[in-house]
């Protein structure tokens, strides 16, 4: 017979008054990912998301006198991995597009459908979906997010990762993101295509403006306010197997 050995594993934290004061629509929120499947640290990396994704609207709010939708926000940030469980890692691309028709089949309203669907790398600039030939984006066509809904989502998703799980800092550094998605970007590309990823492309430009745009939202002070959800983030993704900070390239030419 065969002998099976027990792997050692750390016993995660199921500390339920962590969720004590949550809203009905975040339990809600909260209930769908856990029963899609999506893994422990992936939920705390989307309650921080979700956080920032109202400071950041707050931040818009103050700084261009207009309103946004709060509600669309804070779901939409809430539930922009939900498709992460149902792909490979190649087809990182696609968790959005999967995520979106996951919304919308458990009843979520459009807005917050396309805040998922934009969201990933702040959205994919029509060169990388042509170039790549994801076979999730039919038009080829921009997938850009457009409203401040799906750029409130997009950089809150885009600046936790960043400063929480590459340990970057966003406000000072323009090419961080280029630094950090390179490795994702190209492993799709190169896989799809046979062809290496340029480092020049236009979804890189695009990372570096977008960072630019909208971090003055969102400043490193107001972002700390919410520090106690980052380390339970971290806490959860080195619970889970993973070593922290992620991997990034060391420059960028």
């Amino acid at each position: 017979m065969p002998k099976y050995v027990i792997q050692p594993y750390t016993k995660p934290s199921y500390d339920l008054s962590y969720f004590e004061n949550f809203s009905a629509e975040r339990l809600k929120a909260v209930a769908l990912m856990a029963e899609v499947g999506l893994p422990l640290y992936k939920i705390h990396h989307s309650i921080a998301i979700g956080d920032v994704a109202l400071l950041i609207a707050d931040g818009v709010e103050k700084e261009l006198g207009i309103k946004v939708d709060r509600y669309v926000c804070e779901i939409g940030a809430l539930l922009h991995d939900v498709g992460i469980s149902q792909i490979q890692k190649d087809d990182m691309p696609e968790h959005a597009f999967i995520g979106a028709q996951i919304a919308r089949d458990a009843g979520y309203c459009e807005e917050i459908a396309r805040c998922i669907e934009l969201h990933d790398f702040a959205g994919l600039t029509k060169e990388y979906v042509q170039g790549a030939n994801l076979p999730c984006v039919i038009d080829k066509e921009d997938k850009l997010p457009e409203s401040w809904e799906e750029k409130i989502v997009a950089y809150a998703d885009m600046i936790v990762s960043l400063e929480g799980e590459w340990f970057m800092d966003v406000w000072n550094d323009d090419t961080c993101a280029c630094r950090a998605y390179y490795d994702l970007l190209s492993i799709v590309f190169k896989t799809r295509t046979g062809r290496v990823l340029s480092k020049d492309h236009p979804q890189f430009k695009h990372e570096i403006e977008f960072n630019r745009e909208m971090r003055r939202f969102i400043p490193r002070e107001v972002y700390e306010t919410i520090r106690p959800r980052i380390n339970r983030m971290r806490e959860t993704i080195t619970m889970s197997g993973e070593s922290l900070p992620f991997p990034a390239l060391d420059c960028w030419e």
